[in-house]
């Protein structure tokens, strides 16, 4: 048993969705003067969703390379990917811009609210993207045990399947195929 979870992108992308999301609401609720003090809590919670965005989008794309991608699931998944990479350049942008308007002193008042508003359409593409992604694994069964089995050669399982499944999915979803069978 490693240290990381496998498969390790499923571990990682509720990160930066829930980050991005508490960060907009810290950030909202930062506007009133008493709660000022959670602009910091905001920024820092920001900075960590882009990060964790990055981590993502890699993990994401060494797991693509590993799936087996079922001929009706390639458009979504290439959405997907797409709008994956966008959240995350949106992330990255928004959490830089926040650390220098923090840092010049500039994050007050309209300045603020139009980050603010960047910052909520960029939570926004991020919660797009998760629900693509619960899409392809819901809907398509993608990285699960029973499409890593029906799509595999005959050989056996293809390299690196084993990194994708998850059992408590497959157990479900092979119950599910059997009941059908």
């Amino acid at each position: 048993m490693g240290l990381l979870p496998d498969p390790l992108h499923p571990a990682l992308v509720h990160f930066p969705i829930a980050l991005s999301l508490v960060a907009v609401l810290l950030e909202l609720l930062a506007r009133n003067r008493r709660a000022r003090g959670l602009e910091a809590g905001g920024a820092a919670l920001m900075v960590l969703a882009a990060l964790g965005s990055v981590a993502a989008v890699l993990t994401g794309n060494l797991a693509h390379d590993e799936a087996v991608v079922p001929a009706a699931a390639s458009a979504l998944v290439a959405r997907h990917e797409e709008v994956g990479e966008i959240a995350m350049w949106l992330l990255l942008a928004l959490a830089a811009v926040r650390i220098a308007l923090a840092w010049k002193g500039w994050f007050k008042g309209s300045v603020a609210w139009i980050y603010l508003a960047g910052a909520a359409v960029a939570a926004g593409v991020v919660g797009y993207n998760g629900y693509l992604g619960g899409k392809m694994v819901f809907d398509h069964g993608l990285g699960t045990a029973p499409v890593q089995r029906r799509s595999a050669p005959t050989g056996g399982a293809p390299s690196g399947a084993a990194s994708l499944t998850a059992p408590g999915l497959a157990v479900m979803r092979g119950a599910a195929l059997q009941s059908r069978g």
